[in-house]
């Protein structure tokens, strides 16, 4: 019972843009536990779902197990008030820390770039389709599985076709001029590869699809050797930096004041591809230069003793 409106919930919220990998997962972990605790699936148990939930190896773990079923529950109980509504107390909710992102500037992301050519083996295609894989990163803002699931024919004339997006919805990215003619470098030797798949970045080694976690190792080795290291507690860049540092240059770029912000704001989201703009607001956060430019333009609009 629990089980078929597990799958209509989750098949909801898909409609809704949500892949839900995580929040499945959650939810078919304790549908097992209730089976193998014998109890009947036909209503949730308040009880049930604080046993199941305290087996998590965390504070945090526990509360967003705890949370996920919290969420399921509520949307049952639209339609059937039998379900235990879950109490609120039952696991404080516990908010870690976001370490802000490496903002990398134009002139790091080139020492970066510069460094591919010493990817080995120098003779293959491999050193050409980093650097135009993580060029691409930085002067888009894409999401590196959005990348690596770009097929040949995604590069258009008026720019790349995101599909593979995060919540389903494609969107076409514009390219600058100079990003286009690099990516055209590229495509002339990749056209010619004996692959047989069509996506665009491929593995030097089999010409087959690439996994994020070998891109990743990839770009943390190229930064070691430019010397540009992490940020806050992190040790290492990751290649999700590359997609803040768009986003910070893009707003850095617009004109700081009030209705710029917005007009660009807006903007900025639809080319990132976030479900909400309250998510590209955050960016704000890490942009002290338009903070201070928005902050000089308003202060002579405020009264003299708030000055």
């Amino acid at each position: 019972m629990l089980s078929r409106m597990m799958d209509d919930y989750i098949a909801l919220r898909h409609a809704s843009g949500f892949k839900c990998v995580d929040v499945e997962k959650q939810l078919r972990s304790y549908i097992r536990f209730t089976h193998e605790q014998g109890h009947s699936d036909e209503h949730l148990c308040a009880a049930m779902v604080i046993e199941w939930a305290k087996l998590g190896r965390s504070p945090r773990t526990r509360y967003r197990r705890f949370r996920t079923i919290s969420m399921f529950a509520d949307y049952l109980r639209v339609e059937d008030e039998r379900h235990d509504p879950m109490p609120l107390d039952a696991f404080p909710a516990v908010h870690s820390q976001r370490c802000p992102p490496r903002i990398f500037s134009p002139v790091e992301m080139a020492r970066v770039l510069s460094v591919t050519d010493t990817l080995v083996p120098v003779i293959s295609i491999r050193p050409l389709m980093y650097r135009t894989l993580f060029g691409l990163l930085f002067a888009t803002g894409m999401r590196i599985s959005e990348a690596l699931h770009l097929r040949l024919e995604d590069v258009q004339p008026d720019g790349l076709m995101i599909h593979k997006t995060k919540f389903g919805k494609s969107r076409q990215l514009p390219m600058h001029p100079s990003t286009a003619a690099e990516l055209e470098k590229y495509l002339l030797i990749r056209r010619n590869l004996p692959a047989e798949s069509d996506q665009l970045f491929l593995s030097w080694r089999w010409y087959r699809p690439m996994g994020v976690a070998t891109v990743r190792r990839t770009f943390q080795v190229l930064c070691d050797r430019a010397g540009i290291h992490g940020s806050g507690g992190r040790r290492k860049p990751r290649l999700h930096d590359l997609r803040h540092s768009f986003a910070v240059h893009a707003l850095v770029r617009c004109q700081a004041e009030r209705d710029g912000v917005n007009r660009h704001m807006l903007a900025l989201s639809t080319y990132l591809g976030h479900v909400s703009i309250s998510s590209t607001y955050w960016y704000l956060e890490q942009t002290p230069e338009l903070l201070r430019g928005i902050a000089d333009a308003c202060e002579p609009q405020l009264p003299e003793g708030l000055q």
